[in-house]
């Protein structure tokens, strides 16, 4: 496994035994949520795991600013810990953390399912209002979901790397997604070379809206994901 940078030791939520799935939630969740949508996976023969980010629900808050490459360091130390790659289910913040994670560690993954983000960095406009979010947060004391908003505002477009990424992927969108529309989602299964696209009825969070879909690109990246892909 590749060396990693220092990471911290995040609180993880984990169920059953077999081909390691990790569960990343998004801005403001936390991984017992993420648990709820992903349970029926682990009796069904798979190991799941759902950690709690940084900042968020019992995982400690280390000082800012953060990055994404940080905040995905911390899901592949835990990776690199179980000692097999692992099919990454990321919803909004949680995909854009598993997409930097596929890209800075590519051997610790072995499919991805995204939902909730675009390949492209924040515009000047958007780029603001995630910076007011982070502002909001901060004000009220949660100090840890306002490092994540920050690291949301600052990431990076992706669009020239895209072509890297190995593993198959699904990207799964909500079709009244009205935070990271439909179209946006669909031209990121674009610029990846081995990706599905599928809209499904809901909104921004499929952990509560559309679990089910998710449930479904696990088992297909699990049996049949890398030669349908490749087809």
């Amino acid at each position: 496994m590749p060396s990693l940078p220092p990471a911290i030791e995040l609180n993880v939520h984990s169920a059953g035994q077999g081909p390691f799935v990790v569960g990343i939630h998004d801005l403001l969740g936390h991984g017992l949520a993420m648990m709820n949508a992903l349970r029926p996976l682990a009796t069904h023969g798979y190991k799941v795991a759902t950690p709690d980010l940084r900042g968020h629900g019992a995982s400690p808050t280390p000082g800012g600013p953060w990055s994404v490459d940080d905040i995905a360091s911390d899901i592949a130390r835990i990776i690199a810990l179980e000692g097999n790659p692992a099919i990454l289910v990321g919803q909004g913040l949680g995909a854009v953390v598993a997409l930097a994670l596929t890209l800075g560690h590519p051997s610790l993954v072995s499919g991805l399912v995204l939902s909730g983000m675009g390949p492209r960095a924040e515009d000047p406009e958007g780029q603001e209002r995630w910076l007011r979010v982070s502002r909001a947060l901060q004000e009220r004391g949660d100090d840890g979901p306002a490092h994540a908003a920050e690291a949301i505002a600052n990431r990076p477009d992706w669009r020239g790397a895209l072509a890297q990424v190995v593993p198959p992927t699904v990207v799964i969108a909500g079709k009244d997604d009205r935070r990271t529309p439909a179209s946006s989602q669909r031209e990121l299964a674009i610029w990846l070379r081995r990706a599905r696209f599928q809209e499904v009825a809901g909104g921004h969070d499929l952990t509560s809206d559309a679990p089910g879909a998710l449930l479904a690109a696990v088992e297909y990246l699990a049996t049949a994901g890398d030669a349908a892909v490749a087809a």
